[in-house]
């Protein structure tokens, strides 16, 4: 039922997408989706919830921070950066963003959505360094990170082969600079 309302979000918008399209496309009753969501808001909580949690997984964060290996981090703040593994092309997301400036329920989840990512970063960040390193300045670079995903993401979201390779790499050259940065502060 997920992945039907994910795909009805996707190609017809938040306001575009009923229910009853929602039911219909997943077999489930319109009864048996309200007894487990209470609403349009609730599903896309659950999409944007289970989204993070994959993306923050064994197979994401996690693991890169588990690993042990620096540049195991790095390659997962450098995917994050590029932006290319999106089913949907990034619709979703961009119409979850677009229906965050109107309904404030939505609006909710992607503050929470933003906030999580800071941290995520910050964590990532805060594993590259010695811990003499303040937080606050882990904090700014992860913003900064943040920031310039966040532009590639609409960019890609726009035209999936852009922006260039060569362009994020001159991204990642920054974000590595400022990283190398925070490293040799504490040193």
């Amino acid at each position: 039922m997920i992945q039907a309302a994910r795909d009805a979000f996707a190609a017809h918008g938040f306001d575009g997408t009923g229910i009853a399209q929602i039911a219909q496309a997943s077999g489930v009753a319109v009864g048996q989706i309200y007894r487990d969501f209470a609403n349009k808001e609730a599903i896309v909580a659950a999409i944007v919830e289970r989204d993070l949690e994959e993306f923050l997984s064994e197979s994401g964060l996690c693991a890169a921070n588990n690993s042990g290996h620096p540049e195991a981090v790095r390659k997962w703040i450098r995917d994050f950066v590029a932006c290319e593994e999106r089913g949907d092309g990034g619709r979703l997301f961009a119409e979850i963003m677009a229906e965050a400036s109107r309904n404030e329920r939505i609006g909710e989840i992607a503050r929470g959505l933003q906030r999580r990512m800071h941290c995520a970063l910050t964590t990532a960040l805060q594993s590259l360094v010695p811990t003499s390193v303040r937080l606050e300045r882990c904090e700014r670079v992860a913003e900064m990170i943040h920031t310039i995903a966040f532009g590639v993401f609409q960019r890609r979201t726009i035209d999936p082969n852009y922006p260039p390779a060569a362009a994020i790499n001159m991204l990642m050259d920054c974000i590595d600079t400022a990283i190398d940065h925070l490293q040799r502060e504490a040193g």
